[in-house]
């Protein structure tokens, strides 16, 4: 008998040190060949090494489940159902969903597993509750309703809410309404009919909102489309913005219409880029670049249709004098050499018709002290774009330390497009103008 239990406890420490996976299996079958023994308190010993191994690996659900279930039936064979409700607590902590076949346990078993079923039911209903009440307080509507749909059933407390919570809705988005703020007001509106379907008032204002949305969408797509055709692409791309957040995330007719012509517009200039760039013919180029940037309604617009652009190497002649032989560049916003770290140089408007994030620098105090002579100051940032468009600071002009890590600090967030060459993706070296303008 002491060489069995010394052969146990050997066991129990094998498995608390590595728990592999069939060391755990073998453990499981092994404490349930006990527990069938009537040999209770040394299948909870085992299984309790075992529980504690489990809690610090990720994932293995299962072996955790079927550990506290062995668990719990080994303490109520000892009588202990605190004990075994608390695990079976955990055991529906795991799995919400789990289920005790009554043909097959005890109808003690089943008495407690059910108790610990509604205890653990009871705590989730009154954490959906807190949660409800927060979402619906900080204007989440979405999380809101997905929390209803997937706990109303079993919580009746939060079932009960749904007429208040509709109420509540349907007032916020009279508010913003009321402030002409019609997206809100829709997202409120549609939320409260979510709630309660037949909401009268609900619907007559979605209805209207609706109505006035594509009225006004039609009369932008009508401004934009006047001004895009008169190449007045300022206004145009000022009016594509108002389309686009007009349609509070939906593609809408009007919207696909806007970024199809300017997908068309933008691919038509690459295309030109692409037969005019091997030619080095430095102000054809420098057209299109300009054209480029002005037809952009926002600087991530067609990112993947930019990066379709050659990158050329520029062509070069050479010129003999008496005394020497230099080599003439034509003066182009191509790339020009490739630096130690074969590293592309290319000037800033090229590099910057690739921008796609932009983050302004933060204007600290500190900073807000040192320009209060100067409000408008432009720096030159000397910089690195790498073959995946991460950003690099490698040189500042300006003198100032705290002004230089608010710049570095924002550049260091801006993202490009990958420039491509003929033999894929290249890091390029650039200087990028940064306007520092304070607020009067």
């Amino acid at each position: 008998m002491p060489r069995i239990v010394l052969a146990l406890l050997i066991a129990i420490q094998a498995v608390a040190q590595t728990a592999p996976q069939d060391d755990v299996k073998d453990a499981l079958v092994h404490a349930e060949a006990l527990y069938y023994g009537a040999r209770f308190s040394e299948s909870i010993a085992l299984l309790t090494r075992v529980d504690d191994s489990l809690k610090t690996q990720p994932g293995r659900l299962q072996d955790k489940i079927n550990t506290k279930l062995r668990l719990a039936l080994a303490y109520i064979g000892i009588n202990d159902t605190a004990r075994a409700k608390a695990l079976l607590i955990d055991l529906y902590t795991l799995d919400s969903s789990f289920v005790l076949d009554p043909q097959q346990f005890s109808p003690k078993v089943i008495a407690v597993a059910n108790e610990a079923k509604a205890e653990q039911t009871k705590v989730q209903c009154q954490a959906a509750q807190t949660d409800a009440k927060t979402y619906l307080g900080s204007g989440k509507n979405a999380a809101f309703l997905d929390l209803m749909r997937t706990m109303k059933r079993k919580c009746t407390a939060l079932a009960a809410m749904e007429p208040e919570a509709a109420e509540s809705l349907y007032k916020t988005g009279m508010v913003a309404y009321k402030n002409g703020d019609f997206g809100t007001a829709l997202a409120n509106f549609e939320a409260t009919v979510a709630l309660v379907p037949q909401h009268e008032l609900a619907l007559q204002y979605i209805d209207l909102i609706q109505s006035k949305q594509q009225v006004n969408q039609d009369r932008l797509l009508l401004q934009w489309q006047r001004e895009f055709d008169a190449r007045q692409l300022p206004a145009a791309a000022a009016d594509y913005r108002q389309i686009v957040a007009a349609s509070n995330g939906r593609t809408t007719a009007q919207v696909t219409h806007v970024n199809s012509e300017y997908r068309k517009a933008l691919m038509t200039l690459v295309e030109t880029w692409n037969r005019t760039c091997p030619s080095g013919d430095s102000a054809a180029m420098n057209a299109i670049r300009s054209q480029i940037s002005e037809l952009l309604p926002e600087p991530s617009f067609g990112e993947d249709i930019r990066a379709q652009m050659t990158v050329c190497a520029e062509p070069t002649r050479s010129v003999s004098t008496t005394k020497e032989v230099r080599e003439v560049r034509t003066e182009t916003a191509t790339p020009v050499t490739a630096n130690s770290a074969s590293c592309l140089e290319m000037q800033s408007q090229l590099v910057l018709a690739r921008l796609k994030t932009r983050v302004d620098p933060v204007i600290t105090n500190e900073v807000r002290y040192y320009l209060k002579n100067n409000p408008e100051l432009s720096v030159r940032a000397k910089a690195r774009i790498s073959e995946s468009g991460d950003v690099t600071v490698i040189g500042l002009q300006e003198s100032n330390p705290i002004l230089n890590n608010a710049i570095r600090n924002a550049l260091v967030q801006w993202k490009f497009t990958p420039i491509r060459d003929q033999n894929g993706p290249r890091c390029v070296e650039t200087e990028i103008p940064i306007l520092i303008k304070l607020a009067r």
